[in-house]
């Protein structure tokens, strides 16, 4: 549940939390540091009218160089979240309350990267989570009275001292002293995961044998051949599944079999591994959720629980789906050895008649669209009731010739990053397009845009959209590339060259923004000189 409990600006547990019009919290004292200030904010400023809170007054700084829904300021928090460094106070300038910023200051959600603009109150606007600050001093209650029964188990002293850390991979305590000196972060230790004792020191398997299990003593004697004793394991047989020696394979008995070096082998295997750490992952963010979630029923105080239990709600739900929907599907490296017979499917994929479309009518398709996505004027127009980027697609699929379709820019508030582009049908829809392997997309804010394929961010160029705008999408399967227009002018140069496949149109987009499809449109014979990227 910890995880639960840290401001993602700072990554301590909560501070006076406040609640953000997303639903996400951050500490007050960390919403400080990554407010920021308007451009006709700073230009008052610049001229000479000063007052207000020196804490709240922030430098602006752009995302010119960020590519997408980041900060780019000068500083770090320990969380990897950029903060704002403050400005100095104005000679002369006033003093506010402290907490009141200029009604010109606006604060973005470090998780999900939506901007909410600050009214006279400044950061006292928003309302504090009390019940997330119950929460968290009871945990802190908690965690002080195990850490204080727990003991290290490597302790010389008698009795041992308080344990500081848990090693969740040697399942042993350590107290700071020994932890320096039995487990060093570097070495074969460096991506192990330490965390804060359990409520029971018992818990650990093995505590009692003082460690001298794992990686205490000298290196571990090689395992010898069940039939051979005097000789070690060197092969693997791929037939048999089983290690085997030098003298098995002398004596003939895997003559005819498939024989790899057991290194190899080991190694092939091991990707194994990332399947349980994500499965590890998934596991301990859903605990930490539930147990957050049970904590939040243990409070009395109604009007705070009814501040968090519609976004909490939700959590629960996206959660729940995750796990039913087989959001844990196998991950298995492209270095592990399968053998597929691929024959049946060769065969049906040449029998495949293709129809090779020129003016193609199609319309968002409601049957795949994120469930957040909301569609109207017959499945023409799409918009969003979800802060966070959501995927639609349309409902033609394209594998040769030459395709063009506009998409009109009907609603544009809050400087959103719609994407636009091609994907998969397999394409991750509940994030922005472009983000994994599967799309091919532009998105653009209101002054620039990028290109972006497996959250590779390239190409930045001058221009964005607005309400009223057009965006062209030309896919030339003929040629393999994706070209992008706003307002009838290319954007850039061609976005993505050598493209295959089956595509078909894909759009992101949030609750801010709102798109109507034109399609069934001619191939642009002229066009304008494009405009070149930046970069």
């Amino acid at each position: 549940m910890e995880e639960e409990l840290k401001c993602p600006v700072c990554g301590s547990l909560f501070r006076e939390p406040i609640i953000l019009p997303c639903s996400h919290n951050v500490c007050l004292p960390c919403a400080r540091t990554i407010a920021v200030q308007t451009p006709e904010s700073e230009q008052h400023l610049a001229a000479g009218g000063g007052g207000g809170d020196h804490a709240d007054k922030l430098s602006l700084h752009s995302e010119t160089d960020s590519g997408y829904g980041s900060y780019t300021p000068s500083l770090k928090s320990p969380n990897g979240v950029r903060v704002l460094p403050l400005v100095p106070a104005p000679p002369g300038a006033a003093a506010a309350p402290r907490g009141a910023g200029p009604a010109s200051s606006s604060l973005t959600c470090p998780q999900c990267h939506r901007s909410a603009s600050l009214d006279q109150r400044g950061l006292r606007g928003f309302q504090r989570n009390r019940l997330l600050e119950a929460i968290v001093q009871r945990y802190q209650q908690g965690r002080a009275a195990a850490a204080a029964a727990a003991k290290c188990q490597l302790c010389d002293r008698s009795p041992p001292e308080p344990a500081a850390v848990l090693c969740e991979q040697c399942e042993v305590l350590y107290c700071a002293a020994c932890q320096l000196r039995c487990h060093p972060a570097r070495g074969p230790f460096a991506k192990h995961r330490l965390v804060p004792p359990p409520a029971h020191p018992g818990a650990p398997g093995g505590g009692g044998d003082g460690g001298g299990g794992k990686g205490a003593g000298g290196g571990r004697k090689l395992p010898t051949c069940a039939e051979h004793d005097l000789e070690n394991y060197s092969m693997y047989c791929v037939s048999c599944r089983s290690p085997v020696c030098y003298q098995c394979l002398e004596e003939g008995k895997h003559n005819k079999h498939d024989v790899k070096a057991l290194g190899a082998m080991w190694k092939q295997h091991k990707v194994v591994w990332d399947q349980i750490n994500h499965c590890t992952l998934k596991l301990r963010q859903s605990t930490g959720l539930m147990e957050y979630c049970l904590e939040v029923i243990k409070e009395n105080d109604p009007s705070g629980f009814l501040q968090i239990s519609d976004a909490l709600i939700k959590r629960v739900q996206v959660s729940q789906e995750q796990w039913v929907k087989g959001a844990l599907e196998p991950k298995v490296s492209a270095e592990f050895d399968l053998t597929l017979d691929s024959e049946p499917l060769l065969q049906s994929i040449h029998q495949l008649d293709f129809i090779q479309m020129k003016l193609a009518w199609f319309t968002f398709d409601p049957s795949s669209a994120h469930r957040d996505i909301v569609l109207s004027n017959d499945n023409q127009t799409a918009t969003c009731n979800s802060y966070d980027d959501r995927v639609v697609l349309g409902t033609a699929a394209f594998s040769k010739g030459v395709h063009y379709w506009e998409l009109h820019v009907d609603r544009y508030d809050n400087h959103p990053d719609p994407a636009f582009g091609i994907a998969r049908i397999n394409v991750v829809k509940d994030m922005m397009l472009g983000k994994d392997d599967k799309a091919w997309a532009m998105y653009v804010d209101n002054n620039r845009s990028w290109f972006m394929h497996c959250n590779s961010h390239t190409n930045r160029t001058e221009g964005g959209v607005s309400k009223g705008a057009t965006v062209g999408v030309l896919l030339d399967l003929n040629k393999h590339n994706l070209t992008f227009y706003i307002n009838g002018q290319q954007q850039g140069p061609p976005a993505f060259e050598n493209i295959e496949g089956v595509f078909m149109p894909a759009l992101s987009l949030n609750r801010n923004v709102q798109v109507t499809l034109h399609t069934g449109l001619e191939v642009p014979q002229s066009v304008k000189q494009p405009k070149l990227p930046n970069n």
